[in-house]
């Protein structure tokens, strides 16, 4: 044997298992949001516990990254990103996730969903992309409609019924003249949900003021003006900014001594006096938990998987709050509550909630669950006549 074919042989002994370490590497995973949120972490809780039902985590491995912190498991590799609520981190985020060549990307939030969605579409083979915790994809571009959308991506949308806030509001006060409304300028749930506040309030006959901001450095000015023009409450559209400083938005409101109405149950644990709507954070954490896991095994088709719609509602009261601003609140409002908060605690909480919070954490055994993934991924199969019509729903409306 010559020293040449030696030499040769010698080099591919020796990149032989690179390549197939390479090969057998796990899936990499790549989480990212936008700011960091309660709900959102409720979420990534859900998720995390699916991977775990699925084997693609040990218990061990899902306590370490319950913390956030990148983890090269056995099964799977996950990394985290978070923009801290800038907008001017979002791509170096990205990039930073991307670098990392991850089979699938999972986005929390519209403005991280939107910029991945605009980095990965001119690529050859993107990276899966699973988003939720999205509101009002369509008119933020993310999509056309449910299957009518990237062939790599899918998620959920959340609905918030601002009805129901509403509702809960008016009931309150039924004599409220004036409501303002405080959205972010640079989110289609900011936008398009501070729209569909004041066109409930108009067909009440209440005027609505509304204030736009770009950050959180701007909603005192922003709640202290629509206040000095005498809102008698204020009620943010469910959008990053006005979530992240919601507290801030309640210590003006207090000062006036004005309520403060959010649609999400959880948000009087922030300080909004009356939270009411969407609160199922963790099933919508399971739901994009069970898609991503069926992404890993190649079962799942996205090009063939319809946005998911996440709907549902709760109500909270803050009495903290109430008391802070001189409200009495309506017997009715707290006879069907959820959640009544008082000095730094829950002191009543339906069986509704008592069951939904039960849930969080519980792993449930692969063989126990997959009757009931099955019957959510078929619920979201798009067929070839639901894309058609669905096109022909948008050809329709096209001008």
């Amino acid at each position: 044997m010559t020293k040449r074919v030696l030499a040769t042989l010698t080099l591919l002994l020796m990149i032989m298992p690179a390549a197939y370490a390479q090969e057998d590497a796990p899936p990499t995973v790549a989480i990212i949001r936008f700011g960091s949120l309660p709900p959102r972490d409720i979420s990534e809780g859900g998720i995390l516990d699916v991977l775990e039902s699925y084997g693609y985590l040990s218990p061990a491995e899902n306590r370490i990254l319950e913390e956030r912190v990148d983890h090269a498991g056995e099964n799977l590799q996950i990394i985290w990103g978070d923009a801290n609520f800038d907008f001017s981190n979002i791509g170096a985020v990205l990039d930073i996730a991307l670098d990392a060549e991850p089979d699938v990307l999972i986005t929390f939030g519209a403005p991280v969903t939107l910029a991945a969605l605009n980095t990965t579409l001119d690529m050859d083979e993107p990276p899966s992309l699973l988003f939720t915790n999205v509101r009002y994809p369509y008119e933020a571009g993310i999509a056309a409609s449910a299957c009518i959308k990237p062939d790599h991506a899918t998620g959920t949308e959340v609905l918030t019924a601002y009805n129901y806030v509403f509702d809960a509001l008016l009931e309150q006060a039924p004599d409220l003249q004036r409501v303002g409304i405080i959205y972010s300028t640079t989110e289609a749930g900011g936008v398009h949900g501070a729209a569909e506040i004041a066109a409930i309030a108009e067909s009440h006959g209440i005027h609505a003021d509304q204030s736009g901001v770009v950050s959180v450095a701007d909603l005192r000015a922003a709640a202290s003006s629509l206040l000095e023009s005498g809102a008698g409450a204020l009620i943010l559209p469910v959008d990053s900014v006005g979530a992240q400083g919601l507290p801030l938005v309640v210590t003006v409101a207090n000062e006036y001594g004005v309520p403060v109405f959010y649609p999400s149950l959880g948000a009087v644990y922030y300080g909004a006096t009356i939270g009411a709507g969407y609160s199922r954070y963790y099933e919508a954490g399971t739901n994009i938990g069970v898609l991503l896991a069926h992404t890993l095994s190649g079962e799942l088709d996205i090009a063939r998987t319809a946005i998911n719609i996440a709907s549902g509602g709760g109500l909270g009261i803050n009495m903290d709050s109430a008391d802070t601003q001189g409200l009495e609140v309506a017997p009715s409002l707290v006879q069907r509550a959820d959640a009544v908060y008082r000095a730094g605690r829950t002191v009543h909480a339906s069986p509704a909630l008592r069951q939904s919070i039960a849930q969080h954490g519980v792993i449930i055994p692969l063989e126990e669950r997959q009757e009931k993934d099955q019957a959510l991924l078929q619920s979201l199969y798009c067929t070839d006549a639901m894309i058609a019509e669905q096109q022909a729903a948008l050809d329709a409306a096209s001008p």
